[in-house]
């Protein structure tokens, strides 16, 4: 059996779906960092594979995943998103698939938008598998919006960097399972179906905003920092710098204030981890104290 883990923000109506989609035999770990003592009462009392993890603040992804790992009771967990639909029996066939396929550290179903937005990259050739089974599964170097984690292949439950808070944490995972000679899969014959940037609830899409224009840019210098070297980073990030103040400026004399303050932001969090600060802002605090 496996266990499904999903980090949740202000995204409850989405969560009730998805939890229909999964087999009610399944245990499902939802970590929802909004604070929603009401959706918490309301699940665990309409579904009783569900378990709603509130935390003393918001964690972000990596240590929201790494706590519900952490709970987890399977040494199969899934990872997955409220706003990533698991159509067409996508639970109940990644339980097929490891009946008599294991040999993975990470294996994700494909997602059914892959014309738009792969969410799988093969950067090296890889030796076919010899029997390749009905599930169509091909060797890869990195995957997005969902991964089911084979935690035996792990040396603790810490798996991915709590440092990150928000965006570049799927390609550091990515990065660092396969410095490890560690086997990353997709299953293209399972599916799923990422609706795409409606995982909250859409009055808090300002604040949204906000935190993504911060978070992109501090954790992808912190990403280049960690894997390419300081001095590709510096150089990376101050070459940013200049278009964003370029931007900025222009944003001021055609005042248009509000894209304004939107690469204010994008600048500050680009520059808190350039002089190494920590993954701190969060906007969402003007309004629930999370």
């Amino acid at each position: 059996m496996l266990t499904v883990v999903m980090p949740s923000f202000y995204s409850s109506e989405l969560i009730k779906k998805r939890i229909k989609e999964i087999n009610k035999n399944i245990e499902i770990i939802i970590i929802e960092n909004s604070k929603d003592i009401f959706f918490k009462n309301e699940v665990e009392k309409d579904f009783n594979n569900v378990k709603v993890i509130i935390p003393e603040k918001n964690l972000g992804w990596g240590k929201a995943i790494n706590l519900g790992i952490k709970e987890a009771k399977t040494e199969m967990v899934f990872v997955t998103q409220p706003d990533v639909m698991l159509i067409e029996n996508c639970i109940d066939k990644l339980l097929e698939c490891i009946k008599t396929f294991r040999d993975f550290s990470v294996l994700t179903p494909i997602d059914t938008k892959s014309k738009i937005f792969k969410n799988y990259e093969i950067l090296n050739n890889y030796p076919k598998l010899k029997n390749v089974n009905e599930f169509n599964l091909e060797e890869v170097d990195y995957v997005d919006l969902t991964w089911l984690i084979n935690t035996s292949k792990f040396n603790d439950k810490k798996i991915w960097d709590e440092n990150i808070f928000l965006y570049f944490e799927a390609k550091d995972f990515a990065k660092r399972i396969k410095n490890k000679n560690k086997k990353i899969f997709v299953a293209k014959n399972i599916k799923t179906y990422h609706l795409g940037s409606s995982s909250h609830d859409r009055k808090y899409e300002f604040y949204s905003i906000l935190n993504r224009n911060w978070h992109y840019n501090w954790s992808r210098h912190y990403y280049n920092k960690k894997h390419l070297g300081y001095l590709y980073a510096f150089k990376k990030s101050t070459s940013l710098l200049i278009k964003l103040i370029f931007k900025l400026v222009k944003s001021i004399f055609s005042l248009r204030f509000s894209k304004g303050k939107l690469i204010l932001v994008e600048i500050y969090g680009l520059v808190s981890s350039m002089i190494g600060l920590t993954s701190f802002y969060r906007p969402y605090k003007n309004i629930n104290n999370s």
